[in-house]
């Protein structure tokens, strides 16, 4: 993974991320001394609806930070997915200390 927001960086964290996802989406989790919380927001009418989902990692210790990701899903009115969008931005903390984070959970991910 070489940068927050590319593909490779996404299929790490939806790997990571899955214990948080099913009918019931988990809405607090730790993972490796990495705290997340996730909302959603959603809107169903009749031309269209969407789901909004914001997922905030935060590492207190040191060297802290936060990662927030964001995912859009779109639909049209009869359900049928029309787009889906997704994005991250590092909030606090260097880049370097999060992507050596996420590269060190890949190795485990792949090692299991």
């Amino acid at each position: 993974m070489r940068k927050i927001g590319d593909a490779s960086f996404f299929r790490i964290v939806d790997r990571l991320l899955a214990s948080g996802t099913g009918r019931t989406p988990a809405m607090h989790w730790s993972i490796d001394g990495v705290d997340w919380q996730r909302e959603r927001h959603s809107h169903a009418g009749a031309s269209h609806g969407f789901t909004l989902e914001v997922t905030r990692g935060t590492k207190a210790a040191r060297p802290g930070w936060t990662l927030v990701v964001v995912k859009e899903y779109w639909r049209a009115g009869s359900g049928e997915s029309m787009k889906s969008l997704q994005w991250a931005h590092i909030e606090a903390g260097r880049r370097a200390d999060v992507v050596a984070w996420l590269e060190r959970q890949e190795r485990k991910l792949e090692s299991a």
